[in-house]
């Protein structure tokens, strides 16, 4: 339960940096004047009822909100840290050193250190004993007898996964279910049960039965689409499906202009998110694709700030993505597949960091674990992975802002259309 420790440690310095007592007093007033304080640290919007789920969370017995890492960052942002890593390396990595440290003082630290360092022997047979015993441990669990069945794994959204679970033959200090959804996972109270948790947004979810911090089984929940969908908003509070396809296409484009915004109640002077998405099974291989679509994000039609472009793909065990910003921007850019995960706050991702004012080609080539992506021809960047991504069962096209997507359209290697959608008069 590491991450609810986080949460809770995170919310107290809020509370002792802010001197408004306990946050369990707090009315909505408090939580506006923080969304509006962390606004102006970080320029990311966390809305009252996000910032009630997070505070809640550090006493709830119930189910747990996690929230997303964009909303952690400017939290760890609010307090002086660079992001929620450097929060985390502060607080709890680093915590042990630095109290030994402060417990030997500064005269006996070199003779501390220097007597463990003539004892490798030591060292190296501590090592070996809690290999074994966290190696017995394991086992221990894993061939013990368990249950996780999921039913309902397929279907529309709103869709209700059911679950039943039996732990009675293991012994264990705590288990839970996550839904991998928004960060909500809810804890197993009793050793044997049933439950169940609606899905209202088209997703390909991965459900996980975690005991004592071990992935002891997963379930993948299909809540498809029926074609492509939008999902828009400013934040969590008033983020909504659309499914009327009318209200998003307009001139043989993907396209949900501010005026179409402002009639389902979306503040359009707030910064807001526009994503497009087709949730099913494709019957393709993730690790071996072309990938080419057209798009533009920027001002003129409606988009925000770096104009945020994001073009990504979830499998049955990874995803793929690529995400774009305007030139000087490039620290909000970030690429994940498989395992290989980078982002521009530490890495050099320049070469994402491109004009999208006008109508721009983006094409990625999948081969064996590579993963290339060309704008308007060019190649842009690489990158390589080690776990496979697997069989596709979604596609995404998100905008910060009201971006457009002109058309798309998957390849394989052989570069023979398989699906494509011109968005006149459906896909194909």
């Amino acid at each position: 339960m590491k991450k609810h420790i986080y949460i809770s440690k995170c919310i107290e310095l809020i509370e002792d940096k802010l001197h408004w007592g306990s946050s369990a007093d707090w009315i909505d007033y408090n939580f506006s004047e923080l969304s509006e304080q962390i606004f102006t640290v970080s320029k990311v919007s966390i809305s009252i009822r996000t910032l009630k789920r997070i505070f809640k969370s550090a006493t709830s017995t119930d189910v747990y909100y996690e929230p997303q890492i964009a909303t952690k960052n400017a939290l760890a942002q609010f307090l002086n840290y660079n992001d929620w890593s450097h929060f985390i390396a502060d607080n709890f990595e680093s915590n042990e050193i630095r109290t030994h440290d402060s417990e030997v003082g500064p005269a006996n630290k070199r003779n501390v250190f220097s007597t463990l360092s003539f004892q490798p022997k030591i060292w190296i047979w501590v090592g070996a004993c809690l290999l074994v015993i966290i190696s017995v441990y394991s086992l221990s669990i894993k061939k013990s007898k368990f249950a996780f069945v999921t039913n309902n794994l397929i279907g529309p959204a709103p869709h209700n996964a059911a679950f039943s679970y039996d732990l009675s033959d293991i012994n264990y200090k705590n288990a839970i279910i996550d839904f991998d959804c928004a960060g909500q996972f809810k804890p197993l109270i009793s050793n044997k049960g049933e439950l169940t948790f609606p899905y209202k947004t088209p997703n390909y979810y991965k459900v996980k039965l975690i005991v004592d911090g071990q992935i002891l089984s997963s379930k993948n929940i299909d809540v498809v689409s029926d074609g492509w969908v939008s999902y828009v908003g400013n934040d969590d509070a008033n983020a909504q499906v659309i499914h009327d396809k009318k209200l998003f296409t307009k001139n043989g484009a993907l396209y949900f202009s501010p005026e179409e915004m402002k009639k389902i109640n979306i503040d359009t002077n707030r910064a807001y998110w526009v994503d497009f998405r087709n949730i099913m099974n494709y019957h393709l291989d993730g690790d071996n694709l072309i990938l080419e679509l057209k798009l533009k994000n920027s001002k003129a039609i409606g988009g925000f700030d770096c104009f945020d472009t994001c073009i990504e793909y979830i499998g049955e065990t990874g995803k793929g993505r690529y995400k774009f910003v305007r030139p000087g921007c490039t620290q909000y850019a970030d690429t994940e597949f498989g395992d290989t995960q980078l982002t521009g706050n530490f890495h050099n991702l320049s070469s994402l960091g491109i004009n999208l004012s006008n109508w721009t080609t983006i094409r990625i080539e999948v081969k064996n674990r590579n993963a290339l992506v060309y704008v308007n021809k060019v190649l842009k960047y690489k990158t390589t992975y080690n776990t496979p991504i697997g069989n596709v069962h979604g596609f995404f096209c998100r905008f910060k802002g009201s971006g457009a997507l002109d058309y798309f359209r998957i390849y394989n290697l052989h570069n023979k259309l398989v699906y494509h959608d011109e968005f006149n008069s459906g896909g194909n």
